[in-house]
């Protein structure tokens, strides 16, 4: 009987031990990257001890996901999304958890405390911040064109009347590129990259047609290009609309309106420029997931276009090509020959994204191995010439 309850002691000693012994390990362990460790606390109600415990581990886990999402996304992007970040994600992250530990709890006066170790499911917090224009695609930045012309005083400035001018920025240029460039947008520079071709007089009309729209944003290879007008009324109010087009795909995916009211208190030049920020950012805050999840989604699609390789003097050099867009042009799903001419080859290609995107990443690339030219593209065929 003694050597049966001696037994019973020293196996619940061993049981006490061993968890310690895991307990502590476990809180040693290094957190993997979608793991977060957070305190919660509750109050104990009427001696309710398992209540107060249940509680405690709730708030701890909610704090859990909020710290991971706040990392994730870092404290600018947070602010720059507040709103939508308490009313779209954080209210059914929760919900993404996939597991987690106490890894130690305590009662201290009239709170019960815990220290939890959660786990969150990667992938599909992900999609959801995907979804909700939170974070951006993989690859290179949205390029944006702005044609947002500014009337003040009942004079109207926009820069494409007069493109070759090479014109300064306006105002209202300067707080879109800003709260654009903020959100990880690329902004083009358009005093540096207007084209040299003939601008028709469509082109050039303060109110443009949404043909002639996609058409501005072609000639500066852009995926997207945000059309409007801003109007500042006696230094009192301005108001802004803005249009947003993807060219690519060739229509108008978004567009809004807003009015704010000028502060005063500050230089008039400094009050209009705060007050364009302000609703720039707003207007931009609403219009963002829309432009994201258009552009994503026809960037992730696999087009079909042809390629011509044109002076070419060597069937080497074509195959040097070749292997460059297999192995290191990201994207590329396949290339095949198809034509054999004189001094020209020509490829069809599967690219994951649009035609433009292609170029960019074949023309910039580090590794391209020889210099390029884009002598002509056409609906469906690209036409390179070797240097």
């Amino acid at each position: 009987m003694m050597n049966s309850k001696l037994l019973l002691v020293l196996f619940l000693l061993f049981l006490v031990l061993f968890k310690t012994v895991l307990s502590d390990a476990e809180i040693r362990r290094k957190p993997a990257t979608n793991e977060v460790l957070a305190i919660g606390t509750a109050p104990i109600v009427s001696g309710n001890l398992a209540l107060a415990k249940k509680s405690a581990i709730s708030r701890a886990l909610m704090k859990g996901v909020e710290n991971y999402l706040v990392h994730r996304l870092g404290s600018q992007g947070v602010v720059n999304n507040f709103q939508r970040f308490i009313e779209e994600i954080i209210p059914g992250a929760k919900e993404e958890i996939e597991n987690f530990n106490i890894l130690t709890e305590t009662q201290i006066g009239n709170e019960y405390k815990v220290l939890v170790r959660l786990k969150v499911n990667e992938k599909i917090i992900d999609k959801k911040l995907r979804e909700a224009g939170l974070i951006f695609m993989e690859g290179p930045p949205i390029k944006v064109l702005f044609l947002v012309s500014e009337v003040k005083d009942e004079t109207i400035f926009y820069w494409w009347k007069e493109p070759e001018v090479h014109s300064a920025l306006s105002p209202t240029e300067l707080a879109l590129n800003k709260v654009f460039q903020k959100r990880g947008f690329s902004s083009i520079n358009r005093p540096l990259s207007v084209p040299v071709t003939e601008f028709s007089k469509a082109l050039r009309s303060p109110n443009l047609e949404e043909a002639d729209v996609l058409k501005w944003g072609k000639l500066f290879s852009s995926d997207v290009v945000i059309y409007g007008q801003a109007n500042i009324v006696d230094e009192k109010e301005v108001s802004l609309t803005l249009n947003a087009f993807d060219v690519n795909q060739g229509l108008q995916i978004g567009q809004d309106f807003q009015v704010e009211q000028i502060e005063k208190g500050l230089e008039a030049n400094e009050q209009i420029i705060e007050t364009l920020e302000r609703l720039v950012d707003d207007l931009a805050d609403r219009l963002t997931p829309t432009i994201v999840r258009t552009v994503r989604f026809d960037h992730e699609k696999v087009h079909q276009f042809e390629i011509t390789l044109k002076d070419l003097d060597s069937l080497k050099r074509f195959r040097i090509f070749r292997d460059f867009l297999r192995r290191d042009v990201v994207g590329v799903k396949s290339v095949r020959q198809t034509r054999v001419r004189k001094n020209s080859i020509s490829i069809a290609i599967e690219f994951q994204g649009e035609r433009n995107g292609f170029l960019d990443s074949v023309l910039n690339h580090e590794n391209l191995p020889f210099p390029l030219n884009v002598v002509q593209t056409k609906e469906g065929e690209i036409l390179l010439s070797i240097e």
